[in-house]
């Protein structure tokens, strides 16, 4: 059974533990993809790959990981991908947009996140927002089915 996919991108700043008072720029573009119909209403997460863009510590890198969309139970969506840094170290970045009903504005398109290294030690912090005046229409546009 088909499937369907759209893109995303989330920008914003982020900053290193060790110079909190850098911020510095951060974006991430997406694509997401569903495996399939069956599978995505089984579980209701999305593969998606793409490129982070954070100045001077992942300049336009390659990223892969997921994407869960089960909103109307857990009231979230959390975001968890894996990314090389500049000096080679494997990262990862995790972050959940908590949907509130009374405020779905904001809570749909604010995205608090942090990035870990490889072990898990904290590396940064980041905050993203969805530009609801820029992107909408092109996020909008970027849903089709699959095969």
């Amino acid at each position: 059974m088909r499937g369907f996919e759209f893109c995303e991108t989330m920008a914003g700043s982020f900053h290193l533990v060790d110079s909190p008072s850098d911020e510095r720029p951060m974006s991430f573009t997406i694509r997401a993809r569903s495996r399939g119909l069956l599978d995505f209403l089984r579980k209701p997460e999305v593969e998606i790959e793409g490129e982070i863009d954070a100045e001077g510590f992942a300049d336009h890198r390659y990223l892969s990981g997921r994407l869960g969309l089960d909103v109307v139970r857990t009231g979230t969506l959390p975001y968890s991908f894996e990314f090389t840094a500049n000096d080679g170290r494997r990262c990862a970045f995790a972050g959940r947009k908590t949907v509130r009903p009374g405020d779905l504005m904001t809570s749909m398109t604010v995205l608090p996140g942090v990035l870990v290294g490889d072990g898990g030690a904290l590396i940064g912090e980041a905050l993203l927002r969805f530009d609801l005046r820029s992107d909408l229409l092109r996020f909008l546009r970027s849903f089709r089915a699959t095969r």
